[in-house]
């Protein structure tokens, strides 16, 4: 069985870290698997149960690749109930991850929402040639080179000794023994210039792998300034609406009250006018024909 990568992914909340896993994979290379093991803030196991998951991966041509390992040709999430219950399950990546580099992460949805992301990984994507020649394998593979560069050393050392041990007449055997010695220098020589070329290559590639670190961290900490700069935003436009709530239902309590002052005075009116307190009148001469203290003229 091969062995799978092994990643413990907190959940992201509002603490960020420069600190992440860099996966590497062979372009040519499919079917590759990681064991993922989620922790909530506190260190504990994240419960995934009747969670859905989602692999998200943004890639470096723009892409985005969003992935519930449902579709035909989608990855694949396998796991338990036992490990949902302990933060784990096992994801083998689809195709379209292998083609570019890219910056990832898994997402918990329940019921269409979104519940949880983990922490963000990258994943490194590198040409089938240089394969075998990253960090992690690079110095064992110096060492073969430098096993074989003894042994042709060795072999040089002995057809120099039986050289030595020849008899002088002895011509013809010398000179074969001249050109394998020849042949053997030549040999070590490609030896060493190989050596010297995948050491500047994997240095160009080590540096090259810093400089991507770099940029991503400086990508996350503009993705932090952007956030809080929405977060102010909200909280404005929150403090306007509260404002323009507490306005509104000021205004309705003014008018409620001006209603209720005007019900009351036309009650009063009506009192006054069924006791004839109050006698309306068509013209100001017929004011004094009237014998109600108070007398309105209509006209």
């Amino acid at each position: 069985m091969a062995k799978h990568d092994k990643l413990t992914l907190p959940i992201a909340k509002e603490v960020k870290t420069t600190d992440y896993y860099i996966l590497k994979y062979s372009n040519t290379e499919r079917g590759k698997s990681i064991d993922v093991i989620v922790q909530d803030t506190d260190g504990t196991p994240y419960d995934l149960t009747d969670l859905d998951i989602f692999f998200v991966e943004e890639l470096y041509n723009d892409h985005l690749v969003i992935d519930d390992g449902k579709e035909t040709s989608a990855g694949k999430f396998i796991t338990t109930a036992d490990d949902l219950k302990n933060g784990k399950f096992t994801y083998q990546f689809q195709e379209n991850v292998y083609q570019y580099d890219g910056w990832a992460h898994f997402k918990f949805k329940r019921n269409g929402n979104l519940v949880d992301t983990t922490a963000g990984f990258a994943i490194k994507i590198i040409d089938d040639v240089d394969g075998s020649l990253d960090e992690d394998s690079y110095v064992s593979y110096f060492e073969k080179i430098k096993e074989e560069h003894q042994v042709w050393i060795n072999k040089a050392k002995e057809l120099l000794n039986q050289q030595q041990e020849l008899n002088d007449s002895n011509n013809s055997k010398i000179a074969v023994l001249n050109k394998s010695l020849s042949d053997l220098s030549h040999t070590v020589d490609n030896l060493a210039t190989t050596v010297t070329d995948n050491h500047n290559a994997l240095t160009s590639r080590i540096d090259t792998l810093n400089n991507e670190k770099e940029q991503l961290k400086a990508k996350n900490s503009e993705q932090d300034r952007q956030i809080s700069s929405l977060n102010s935003e909200k909280d404005q436009l929150n403090q306007k609406v509260n404002d323009l709530t507490t306005a509104k239902n000021n205004l309705v309590t003014e008018i409620n009250n001006t209603k209720n002052a005007n019900a009351e005075l036309n009650s009063r009116i009506q009192t006054l006018e069924s006791k004839q307190f109050i006698a309306h009148v068509a013209h100001e001469s017929d004011v004094a024909s009237q014998t109600a203290p108070i007398v309105i003229v209509d006209d």
